[in-house]
């Protein structure tokens, strides 16, 4: 059975399922390693999954299945090549995949699949980054079509963390750092690379192998090995990951068309005997999930006004809490339907400590401030009626606070539920739905309500929620007032909720008037942080899309390309994709649509209620450049030609290139860029591009060739 997404986290069966996996393979041809043997030893040692290089066989999905193991395989193709070019390597690709989707897309022993893994730098730039993304994108579309209940990746890595695909069902990445801090910190950015996400670890290890003892391992080395998968399993599993991959099963291993010797990353040696890593990350493996006993009482808050059929939903998830130490209040805020019969229902039959709280209408505000005088719990957590908490969501937020004593607030992300209609689906890709703001990984400059937790003496200190605000603007009111005060606000992107966008696209617009107001109460109340065009974040918006490249990102490549984490720089909000079944040409036109009315209508209200008016702004003019692109192509003899190119050409008076610039290196107004593609026999290919005005190129080209051609430069 293949997993499921439940949010960050994957699920089997209705489960959660953590991926506890190991790599496997691709072994040298000679290898003695027998599937019916490894698998059941991998299953003892405490696995549950397996990720193959390489199609899976009929006999390896089988046993798969006797021991309870879930492959995670990449079906090979081309990806070393310059495939955006070349229509026959995707379209091969697509061939493939389809035919073992047919055959094998329902397969119990199928997990998920992996459509390639790290796509080298120097061919994602030379191609370009959104023609490599949406060729990805592609790929994942045609496995979806063929199988329809299968999750879909990209192993993608540092070094072009840009390339995430937005339809992707998960985010894999492979990761090797050899600190626990840096490791850590990584790990908090990723999911904010993932967006509502689930991120699979798809690759860590440490080698034991060392140039003076080739092939043999070193005792000192097999136990620092075991030292740093079991703390990066440990920190994978603190920082909410939802699964973590071994790099690998055995120190054999085959690539290039030969046997590696320099290598080592085995939890088993050559001959096949284990390594120390081994035993103690089996027994890590083995052991049941416990956290730290949570003292503290919290109070839970969840404030409405006519929500009695969204609370009789909603209110049986919090019986799923795994953290039992809280209160439930139900503030009714003056309803006219069923509510306060529907909550005294369920306050008779939970075993949770629930109550309900009755007021006079007076609006959100006053409804959150009479739960904090109410409540008993040294924090107080907001979550709106049409949301419903992940079972871990207390436990997280309390790592939050744990984390950061200068935290006031903290939060995390409100996930969207899969829509259910149309409407709800342009809904949810729109921007304008809640969404938390942050200064960094870690912490934010607001934090929405639907998701908002508060040291609730330090809330009633403060006066509250300002009581202005009846339906929207309270919790940004809040968050700046505690930031004013010197307090952080903490984001955890594990203490999620799933809170539900409107289901129709007049709901929609009613909500941003709504959105319009507030922003004018604001306005009156903090304007120093607004400009002519409404709030001046400090911070970045997650609208919880993946971050990806698009034709407006700028890229920090490092020079000639080579910085080992190349990130975006943030400039504008990710666009969410459009749930599946619903995605089309005309649908995506219509987000765009209801998304240019929604901010009419916002900024139309704050207009009218005293806000400040958004101005008009004119387009900058494009002028279509008249630079000129020169490609070339040499065939050689050597594996890596491109490192040794560019260190000549260096030598030979070029300069690295400015970053912004996506080349290489320069000199004057030319520009080039390199990549390398490999071909069999350890030869390569060099691709060469010029980017240039409307000049004469000759002169450069004779010199880049005599370079290319000549390892050796010719002696003085």
């Amino acid at each position: 059975m293949a997993l499921s997404i439940n949010g960050r986290f994957f699920e089997r069966g209705g489960e959660p399922f953590f991926v506890n996996a190991v790599t496997y393979g691709p072994f040298p041809l000679a290898s003695k390693l027998d599937p019916a043997v490894e698998f059941p030893r991998i299953a003892q040692s405490g696995f549950n999954a397996l990720r193959l290089y390489q199609t899976p066989t009929h006999k390896e999905l089988e046993l798969a299945v006797e021991n309870q193991l879930l492959l995670l395989p990449i079906i090979p193709w081309h990806w070393d090549s310059l495939f955006t070019e070349h229509a026959d390597t995707v379209g091969d690709a697509k061939r493939d995949l389809a035919l073992f989707l047919a055959k094998y897309g329902e397969h119990p022993g199928l997990g998920a699949l992996l459509i390639a893994n790290e796509i080298r730098p120097d061919l994602a730039r030379f191609m370009g980054p959104v023609k490599v993304r949406e060729t990805l994108e592609e790929l994942i579309a045609h496995c979806h079509q063929n199988a329809p209940n299968l999750p879909v990746a990209y192993a993608n890595f540092p070094t072009t963390e840009y390339l995430e695909p937005r339809n992707a069902d998960f985010t894999a990445f492979n990761v090797y750092l050899e600190s626990p801090d840096d490791f850590r910190s990584y790990l908090r950015r990723l999911p904010n690379v993932a967006g509502d996400r689930p991120l699979l670890l798809t690759e860590f290890g440490y080698s034991t192998w060392k140039p003076e003892a080739p092939g043999h391992s070193d005792q000192t080395l097999e136990t620092k090995q075991a030292e740093m998968l079991l703390w990066a399993h440990r920190i994978a599993r603190e920082e909410a990951a939802a699964g973590f991959t071994v790099y690998s099963w055995s120190d054999l291993w085959f690539n290039g068309g030969a046997e590696v010797w320099d290598w080592s990353f085995g939890l088993t040696r050559r001959d096949g005997t284990a390594k120390p890593a081994l035993a103690t990350l089996s027994e890590q493996i083995k052991k049941p999930i416990t956290t730290a006993d949570e003292v503290a009482c919290v109070t839970v808050a969840v404030c409405t006004r006519n929500g009695g059929q969204r609370l009789q939903e909603n209110l049986p998830h919090f019986e799923q809490m795994a953290d039992p130490n809280f209160e439930l209040l139900i503030v009714d805020d003056g309803s006219s339907d069923d509510t306060a019969q529907i909550v005294n229902r369920f306050c008779q039959k939970t075993k949770l400590e629930a109550r309900l709280l009755s007021q006079n209408p007076s609006g959100l505000s006053a409804a959150r401030n009479h739960a904090a005088r109410a409540g008993k719990g040294e924090f107080i957590v907001y979550i709106d009626d049409d949301a419903r908490p992940h079972p871990q969501w207390l436990h997280y937020l309390r790592r939050a606070f744990a984390e950061n004593p200068k935290a006031a607030a903290a939060g995390g992300p409100n996930l969207a539920p899969a829509p259910t209609s149309l409407q709800n689906a342009v809904v949810t890709a729109c921007a304008g739905n809640a969404s938390h703001i942050l200064f960094n990984d870690t912490t934010a400059e607001h934090l929405p309500g639907c998701n908002f937790a508060l040291r609730r003496e330090l809330l009633l200190e403060l006066g509250g929620f300002d009581k202005r605000f009846h339906a929207a603007g309270d919790d940004v009111d809040v968050c700046w007032r505690l930031l004013d005060a010197g307090h952080e606000l903490a984001f955890h992107p594990a203490a999620c909720v799933f809170h539900d966008r409107r289901a129709t696209i007049k709901g929609f617009l009613r909500q941003q008037r709504g959105y319009g107001e507030a922003e004018a109460l604001l306005y009156h109340k903090h304007p120093d942080r607004f400009g002519k065009d409404g709030i001046r974040w400090q911070g970045f918006i997650y609208s919880g899309a993946p971050l990806t490249v698009d034709l407006n990102s700028v890229i920090y490549h490092g020079p000639m390309g080579e910085a080992p984490f190349q990130m975006l720089h943030l400039t504008h909000m990710p666009v969410r994709p459009l749930a599946r079944r619903f995605d089309t040409k005309w649908n995506r036109l219509f987000v765009r649509f209801v998304e240019w009315r929604a901010r009419y209508q916002r900024r139309k209200t704050r207009r009218k209620h005293g806000g400040p008016a958004a101005s008009w702004q004119v387009p900058t003019p494009f002028h279509k450049s008249e630079e000129k692109c020169t490609r070339r192509n040499f065939p050689l003899t050597e594996p890596d030609p491109r490192s040794r190119v560019l260190q000549q050409l260096l030598e030979n008076g070029w300069s690295i290139a400015i970053d912004e610039s996506e080349a290489d290196l320069a000199r004057g107004p030319i520009r080039l860029i390199l990549a390398q593609t490999p071909v069999e026999g350890g030869q390569s290919i060099l691709h060469l591009r010029l980017l240039h005005p409307p000049v004469e190129t000759e002169d450069f080209l004779t010199e880049l060739e005599a370079v290319i051609r000549n390892p050796e430069p010719p002696s003085s």
